[in-house]
Formats: C-alpha cells, structure tokens, sequence
C-alpha cells in the first residue's frame, strides 16, 4: 500500500515573489504566479509581470488574458514564455469571462467512447505501473451514471489537499475507467479564439506539405474522466506543446517537472525501472510510470503543482514532463501545437523503439523550410544543436514569411495529381473526385468510366503475356540448372582417383551427397509444381507456334515465386496504449504441489553434456551438506571470473544455458582463460535490486556506466567494485572480499545449498549470498551503498518451507530459502544459486519487482510456442484453419508460399511493414538484398508517387493454399492456420469447430489425391451490388495507410467482411473428400493474381 503523504508535503510549493519589470510594456492581463489557484475566490488585482527569462524558482504560472489578447494565440505564447512560463513546463491560461467555446453540452449524452480503458495500477511506496485494459463501448451519458456511482464516484475530502493524499494512498484499489482518446471535438464551428481543432501554428505545416492527419497530434481528442483516473509521467509526442481545455465536471490536478530537470527524472525512473528502460530507452512515453511526490522530494527533483478548473486552459511546453489524475467525472480537450523554439526539441526528441503505432514526424519538412542554412548538415548527421531550455520561442522568421508567403498546399497538389490521372487514365480515389467537383472540373462519367474499363482490359492482357513469357523463361532455367547438375555428377562418377578402392570411392560419394544442400518436401512440390504448369504453357505456346525467348539468371531468382498482394496494416496511435497487468506481487508465494513440478527436472548433481567445465569439476565439492573445501571454493570463483560477465554478482543475470558454443572463454596468447581483474565493464545488475527490498526507497547511490572489476587476493572471488559495495579507490592489489577479511573459512549462505561465490554477513551473524539477498523479496541490504550487511529476519517460513526442485531429491532435505517462477501462479521453486547452476533464465524486473524469473517449464513452453507457430507445416499435412466465416475447421495444406516485404519510416511520420522489394526505385532490392538498417531509399507507391523512406527491417510472409472439407479453398496467412499438435490460443478454441474425423483420416492419406480445377466461390450479383459497384466504379486502391483486398482469384471470398452475427456454423456435408486443387491449380491461382503494373500504371489493389 502506498504510504500516506503529509499535508505539508503534499503542497509544499510556496507562492513566487512578484517582480517589477520596468521594461515591459504595460498591459491589462492579470499575471498570478501562485501555483495553487484553489484560494482563488475572486478576480484579484491586475499584478506587473516578471523580468524576460524569470520564473527562476519554476513555479507553474497563470495567466488571465483580454479579450483582446486572447484573440491571437500564437502572439499569447509567445508572450507567455517572454515571462518565463516555460522554464515550469507548465502553466495555466483563464479565458476571459465572456468567452465560451460551446453554449451548452446537454446534447453530448448519446456520443459514444469508442474504447474506454480501466486502469489497473500496480506498486507501493509512491513507485507504481499503470496498465490498460480495453473495456467495451459506452455512451457518455453511461459512462456518467458509472463516474458518479458508488463505486467510482468522488470520496469526501476537507479540500484538495486531503483528496491528493487519498489519491496516492488508494491508488491501488479500485480501478478506474477513463474515456480517452476519442477523436472529435466540442467546439462550436463559429469559434475562432483558441479552437483547439483550428489553432493555425507551425504544426499546420505536416498537413498542408504532407497531407498527413495524425489523431490527438493535430487534430483534437476528448478525454472523460472519474475520480482516480490519472495520466501518467510523459513528454508529449516529439516533445510538442500541447494544450488542454477543461470543458466541464470536476477538476484536474497536474503535477510538473521544469525541462531544465526532465533528464534527472528520466535517471530516476529508469533506476526503478530498470527492466522498462533495458527494453526500450523512451519508456516513459507508454505513459505507464507514476512516481509520487514525496519520491521526487526524496530525491531533490524540482516540481509544482496546480489544480485545472472547469473552463480553464493548461499549456504544457516542450520536453516538460507532467502527471495527473481527475478529481471526479469531467471532459475534457486537448491537441498538440508547435512554434518556432520547438523545431530544435523535434529533431533531438528520442523516440519508443519497441512499438510501431508511437507517433512519429517527420522533421525533414520544418529543417527544409525553416532552418535551411542547417539543412544539409542536419541530413548528414552533424547538426550539433544544444537546447536552451531558458530560450523564449519567436513569433515568427524570415524563413517562416517566405513560406508562408510560396506554399503549394496539398490541396493543391492532390487536384494536380488528379488531373494527372485523368490525362493517363486511371482510377480516381472517393476525395479526388470529391476535390474535382468542389473546384468545379466537370467529368463525364460515363465516358470515363468505358474508357477506364478498356485501358484496364489492355493491361490485364499485357500481364497476362508477360508472366506467360516469364514462366517460359524459369522453366528454362531450371531445365538447364538439372542438365548441368548432372553432368556434373555423371562426370564426378566416371573419374574416380586413381589408387582408391571401389569401397572409398562409394564412400567419398556418400560423403558428398550428404553435403548437398537438402531441398525441403514444399519447396520441392512447389518448384514441380511450377515446372508442371510452365511446361503446359510452353506446350500450349509451341502449338500456337510461339518461339521460346532466351532467359537470363535474373528472371530466375526474380520470378521463381510469383508475388502476392497482402493487405496493408496500418495501426492506430494511441495516447493511452494498451497493456496487461502481472499476476502476482513481488512476495506472493505460490503453494507447492507435489504434482508434476519435479517430474520435469532431475537433480543438479547429475550434470549433463552442455555444463561447462567447472561446473562438472568443483559442483560435487560445493553443497554445504558435505565437509567445507575452500579448495574446491577457490577454484569454482576462478574458473567463474574467466566466464561472462566475470563479476560473481551480475552472472546471475547470465545463466549457463546462455553461453556461446561458438564463444569460449576470454583468453590470453597462450590459450589460459583470463579472468579481466582490473579492467571496467559494466555491470549487469541495475542500483534498484539493492534498493528495492522491503518497500525501501532510499536514495540510489550514483551508479556509473562502468565499474572496476576486483579479485579477492584470498579466494578467488572477482566482483565489480560497485556490485560488492567497494570504494573505487580501494588498492586492487591487496583487496579481500568481506568472508575472507572475517576469516570465515567455512561460510556457507543461510538462503541456498551451495558454497562459494559473493558472500555478505547478514544482521545476524550468519553469511548470504549476494544473489540471494537480491533475488529474495523479503532481504533487504541495510547499508545500500556498502551492500551489507543483509537483514534475512523478514522472510516468512512458508518461503523457507519450499522445496528445490533441483537439490531435494539429492539432499533430502529441507534448508535456506526459494524463489518461485514468476509465471502467474506457477508453484515452481528452488534456491537462488541452485537456479542459476541449472540455467533457469532471471531478468531485471520493474518496482516493486526486483528479478523476473522464467523456470524451464514455461521456457519450453514459450519456446514451443514458437517452435511450432514458426515452423514449416508440409504440403498434405492436415491443420486448423480460419474459414471465410471466421470459424475455425480442420483443413488440409495443398500448396505453400513465402513472400518478402520491407519495413519502412517514410518522411511524413507514417510507416509501412509491407513493402515489396522491387517497390523499391533507389537499390536492386532482388539481386542485392535489402538495404541496411536506417538508409535513405526512394519507394514507388501504388498511386503512382515516388516518396522517400528509411530502411527498417526485412519480413519474410509465409502463404499457406489450403482446402478446408467442403472442397473450398483460400490462401491463409502464418496467424490464420495453426498446426494440429501446438495449444491453440483461446481465441481459436473459442471458434474452433469440432467433429469426427476419425473416418476421414482413414480415407484421406498424408498425400493429396488427384486433382481438379479449383471451385471458387463467387456471389450472386444482386442490384444493390450493381448499384455499389457503379458507385465505387472510380473509386481507386488504397494507399499506405488503407486496406486493401487479397485473394487468389478476383472471385475469391476471403476478402467477404464477417457477418454482422455469428451463429455456429454447421458442420460440412461430407466429411470423406476428395481434393478439388492440386498443386498445378494453386501455381496457376498465383499465375493468374493482379500483380503491380510497370511505368506508372495503377493495378487494382495495394502494391505494397
């Protein structure tokens, strides 16, 4: 539970002095810097404003603006940051009082909150994670009646003090909903002042160069809120301003930390959260920390605090971090914005590498436009730009006049394009025939439409000649690659060496066949396959009297796999991520069961053939349950400081099972392993696994990016300085470790089975081992900064009452204390080191968790999982797959392909993780693979624009041809067809279909049967249809951040969208079948496919 925070810490912000400012013009705006506006009871007297570069103590500001001046929004803020609002990353703006965004919101009771979220926060001592779980739709009038509820609604409070404290002292329990990221807005169209959806800055310039809408970025988003909902510690997206408007309802409480100071906040919380910030460095931007106040107080991190009311405006400013919570149901509204000061934050702001829907702009447009002088520099990397954080913003520039002054908007290039379009005749997009009717270019449909409708016949016709002309040329290829081969071979076996026995010589050619690259089964069938169809079409073209054309190893490897269309995915951002919440707390312990836990795992004495050397040699010498061998101790930390990471305290983090076969240990000239005594690395284990025990928060000692390693003179041991709690400038030469200074030759730890190793004395006389102490929950180091001595009186005895897995069976005792897998309820235990020998895989957890722990059951399990998704299912395998009626049935795999794409970051912020190689105009994607990671590239898009992009990663798709029992086929992705022998997710069990198959599988063999030509189904065309297609006749394929269809054939189903309902389908008629396709269909299904068109030509679907 959190602890409870004092009145006086909990506003311990104390009003700014007023400052006379004799050089700045009088004005009728009323300037407030107290940072708590609640005893604001009534308008208080015009007050002077601060010096230019003020707000040195970094209080949060408020400003009460005229009429007049709150008419120009961009000139208020950069007045405001002229009175240094800024430098608090915060600050409140009150409209005048006349001034009204909407006259009444009695109407908004039937808007619906598409994805409302519940917050699950988890953690203690003012240190927690916030999770989101998507709940299901509700109106606002629903979600009102809910935030006023018993449950949810607002407790009694004396005043906002008493209600921040059972904020943080309740924060754990009972999860609030919060309404956010709904896309819209309540402003009424007339308003002008401070429309939030209509703010006019520089961030206007993405969508007028661009085109590009980025929801909640420069469009409006609505948040509703209830008591406890929070928004937790982040910067805003590429580090923008951002503005807030509180409609109506209760009030908002925002805490914020001055940019000048936001770098110590991002040390502090990836101290705590070492397992977030190893896994992506922006970690704060999923929004998902929250560190209270007195923990910020703790460690001398500078922070205001202000409460929002109804009808007031918050301004946050760029790399300024801010939290908060809602004090009961309220609506709100808030966008991002920019001015010229931002560019320099945009171009150094870090972005979230672990997810992809994260916003991301592009700055290519603002450094061209505005800062052209830095241009070039910046595009090579060496715009070295240093930000001033005390820096006012300038209203505007030469740079921003001029182009303001010459810009082409993208209307006015999306009406060039369409007109291009019309010249070449080609499909036209819903808003490009929109934008034609608005500016008034008349189109005869008709006409068009016969004219668009032969052209298409004569690509469609010239496709299909040229993949005619291309499987002539593969068959070709592959014909004269089998002569050569065996030629090859023929001649191999006519000239054996001279001088060898018939019997060498057979086995000299077993030798070589074995070496032979294996072909697999599907890949095989499916060259044959391909062969078998080219061959016919040749036959067919020599009966036409058609003359073959000579191939080139190119159209080989270039055609070998005809390509296939795939949809574009394109996510949407969201403020609020989603995310799940763990399933058990750091000293939950798991009852033990006697059931299967230690079937699976055999004792840790018996060894095996992957354990290293001394493990095999010194493991026998170490259980505490045979007389002490400091001998045997000796050599164990030698042979461990010749293996990775060399620190006898990080290796827990370094199990055995994880070592490189092809690695061996670090070793000098001679060959003998070195141990790296003196040398700095790094060490592995984050300050806050000595820190975090028992609700401890004391401040982290500041740990640096390197440590000295240090070898016990005594005994072998070597640790890095900072692990064992050593001063830097101890001598190397003479330094023992704290058993050998104590003389304690037979120490053993009091929480495991086995000697040696980093050991620390405890409270209690006794010794620990370092890694015990960590990986214990209850253990806490008294002294964090000299790690010693430990406190173990805290664990309870049903720890100590598990048993090991590993060394029971061996011991036959019960002795120390256990860890449990961190897996949900998995009862699993066993002591630390007995853990680590074994190759059991511990991590870095977040607060309050200090070491996530994986046993070898789920990590089979994981690894299973993946086994079995990713491996290569056969062709004739029987398998699960998705239905065009989204049921799942059992189906038989007639034919497999695979398909490369890329994925890329274009410049206008967007992304694409399907982009086919030969899309790609800049590099010779076939021949030469793809481009490394993060090089520019230029991108032919499927509406006939050439963009530019960045390189990110390859993907390699997988196709699978597939006959489900009622003789219909479809071509089903990786995720859409699991294998018969994995655990299916519960997804699928949930629409899973089952029946008999018993005596299909009697009747139906692992091969597939004789074939037919495929029957695919295609609807009746019904006059609503007609009617559709006439409308969307012009209607074009989509572009990167659209759908598109994909199929086998135009009459294909698996592009049908699911039914409104989904009743049980019934089960098919005949459950012994015979397979209607054979390979030779499903080549000639992907011969006869759209593919792109070359020179510019459009082609129905997406392209990439």
């Amino acid at each position: 539970m959190s602890e409870e925070i004092s009145p006086d810490e909990a506003m311990n912000s104390t009003p700014a002095p007023t400052l006379q400012n004799p050089e700045v013009p009088s004005t009728t705006s009323d300037f407030d810097p107290t940072p708590n506006p609640h005893s604001e009871s009534s308008e208080p007297e015009t007050a002077p404003a601060p010096p230019p570069g003020g707000n040195l103590a970094f209080k949060i500001m408020t400003f009460r603006p005229t009429i007049e001046e709150f008419r120009d929004f961009a000139k208020y803020i950069t007045y405001m940051e002229t009175q240094g609002a800024h430098r608090a990353g915060l600050a409140k703006v009150i409209p005048p009082k006349e001034w009204k965004p909407r006259h009444s919101y009695e109407t908004i009771e039937d808007m619906v909150i598409p994805a409302p979220i519940m917050q699950v926060v988890t953690g203690q001592s003012g240190l927690f994670t916030q999770y989101n779980i998507q709940k299901k739709s509700m109106t606002v009038g629903e979600y009102r009646k809910l935030a006023n509820s018993k449950k949810y609604c607002t407790p009694r409070h004396k005043d906002f003090d008493d209600l921040e404290r059972k904020y943080w002292k309740n924060l754990t329990f009972v999860s609030p909903i919060y309404g956010a990221d709904i896309s819209g807005s309540l402003y009424e169209p007339d308003i002008t002042e401070w429309n939030i959806g209509h703010l006019n800055t520089l961030l206007d310039m993405v969508e007028q160069e661009c085109g590009i809408v980025i929801e909640g970025v420069n469009t409006p988003y609505l948040y509703f809120g209830m008591w406890k909902t929070t928004f937790a510690w982040h910067t805003e997206d590429m580090d923008l301003y951002s503005i807030n408007y509180l409609h109506f309802g209760q009030p908002k409480s925002w805490y914020a930390v001055p940019p000048e100071h936001g770098k110590r906040l991002e040390r502090l919380a990836k101290g705590f959260f070492p397992g977030s910030s190893q896994g992506c460095d922006a970690f704060l931007r999923h929004k998902m920390t929250l560190i209270s106040p007195s923990i910020l107080k703790k460690y001398s991190i500078p922070f205001d605090r202000i409460t929002q009311e109804a009808g007031e405006f918050m301004i946050t400013f760029p790399y300024g971090y801010h939290a908060g919570f809602n004090h009961g149901f309220n609506c709100a509204e808030s966008t991002n914005f920019a001015t010229l000061r931002w560019i320099d934050y945009g171009k150094m702001a870090t972005q979230c590498t672990c997810r992809k829907d994260m916003v991301k702009i592009s700055m290519d447009v603002f450094v061209r436009c505005l800062q052209p002088d830095r241009y070039e520099l910046w595009k090579k990397g060496k715009d070295m730009t240093v930000l001033d954080h005390q820096k006012s913003t300038s209203l505007t520039s030469p740079e921003l006049e001029h182009w303001r002054k010459n810009r082409v908007t993208f209307r006015e290039k999306q009406l060039r394009r369409a007109q291009q379009k019309i010249k070449q005749i080609r499909r036209l997009k819903p808003e490009e025939l929109k934008l034609l009717s608005d500016e008034g270019i008349e189109l005869d449909v008709a006409d068009y439409q016969k004219r668009l409708e032969e052209k298409e016949a004569q690509r469609k016709q010239q496709r299909e000649e040229k993949m005619t002309r291309e499987a002539m040329l593969t068959l070709e290829a592959l014909e004269r690659e089998e002569q050569e081969a065996a030629l090859q071979e023929g001649a191999a076996s006519q000239k054996p060496e001279a001088g060898k026995e018939p019997e060498q010589a057979d086995e000299q050619e077993q030798k070589k066949k074995k070496k032979k690259k294996k072909v697999k089964p599907e890949e095989d069938s499916f060259e044959q396959a391909f062969k078998h169809y080219a061959l016919s079409k040749q036959n067919e073209a020599q009966s036409n009297g058609g003359t073959a054309v000579g191939s080139s190893d190119s159209s080989l490897q270039a055609n070998l796999y005809p390509k296939m269309k795939m949809k574009v995915e394109v996510k949407k951002s969201r403020r609020h991520p989603f995310s799940k919440p763990p399933m058990r707390t750091p000293t939950f312990i798991v009852k033990q069961e006697a059931s299967s836990d230690e079937e699976m795992y055999s004792g840790l004495s018996v060894g095996g053939a992957a354990e290293p050397e001394v493990k095999k040699q010194e493991q026998c010498h170490l259980w505490q349950t045979l007389s002490p061998d400091f001998v045997a101790e000796k050599q164990f930390n030698a042979g461990m400081a010749t293996l990775e990471p060399h620190c006898a305290v990080c290796t827990m983090f370094c199990p055995y099972t994880q070592l490189h076969k092809d690695s061996p240990p670090a070793s000098d000239v001679s060959g003998v392993p070195v141990s790296r005594c003196g040398e700095q690395t790094r060490p592995l284990v984050p300050e806050m696994c000595f820190s975090a025990g028992m609700a401890n928060t004391e401040p982290l000692p500041s740990s640096a990016e390197t440590s000295t390693l240090l070898s016990c003179s005594c005994c072998n041991l070597q640790v890095h300085a900072s692990c064992y709690g050593v001063k830097p400038d101890t001598p190397q030469e003479s330094w023992k470790c704290s058993r050998c200074c104590a003389v304690a030759w037979t120490a053993a730890c009091c929480l495991c089975n086995l000697r040696g190793g980093a050991l620390k004395m405890t409270t209690e006389n006794r010794w620990v081992h370092v890694i015990c102490a960590i990986a214990v929950a209850e253990a806490r180091f008294v002294n964090v900064v000299e790690r010693g001595p430990v406190d173990v009186s805290a664990i309870p005895d049903t720890r100590k009452s598990l048993k090991c897995v590993f060394c029971h069976k061996t011991t036959k005792q019960i002795c120390g204390a256990c860890i449990q897998c961190s897996h949900e309820n998995c009862s699993t235990s066993f002591h630390v080191t007995c853990a680590h020998l074994a190759g059991v895989v511990m991590k870095p957890a977040d607060w309050p968790y200090v070491v996530s722990v994986t046993c070898h059951k789920h990590k089979q399990i994981n690894m299973k999982q993946v086994k079995v998704t990713s491996r290569d299912l056969s062709v004739g395998q029987q398998a699960i797959g998705r239905s065009s009626d989204g049921w799942f049935y059992r189906c038989t795999i007639i034919g497999i392909g695979s398909q490369t794409y890329y994925e890329v970051n274009f410049d206008d912020g967007s992304y694409c993780d399907n982009v086919y190689p030969e899309n790609v105009l800049s590099h010779d994607c076939l021949h030469n693979g793809p481009p490394e990671l993060g090089e520019l590239m230029v991108i032919n898009t499927i509406d006939g624009r050439v963009l530019n992009a960045s390189f990110v990663k390859e993907h390699v798709h997988k196709f699978y041809q597939v006959e489900f029992q009622d003789e219909t086929q479809l071509l089903l992705k990786q995720s859409e067809i699991h294998s018969l022998h994995q655990e299916l997710p519960k997804r699928v069990l949930s629409r899973l279909v089952t029946m008999n198959t018993e005596d299909a599988q009697d009747k139906v063999g692992d091969e597939p049967q004789a074939a037919k030509r495929p029957r695919l189904p295609i609807p009746p065309t019904t006059a609503a249809v007609e009617s559709l297609n006439a409308r969307l006749l012009l209607q074009g394929s989509s572009n990167v951040a659209s759908y598109s269809g994909f199929s086998v054939n135009p009459g294909n189903s698996n592009t049908q969208s699911a039914p409104t309902s989904t009743p049980v389908p019934a089960l098919p008629a005949d459950e012994s079948y015979t397979h209607s396709s054979s390979y030779v269909a499903y080549m000639e299904s992907l011969l006869n496919s759209d593919f792109p068109p070359e020179d510019g030509e459009q082609a129905q679907g997406s392209m990439y």
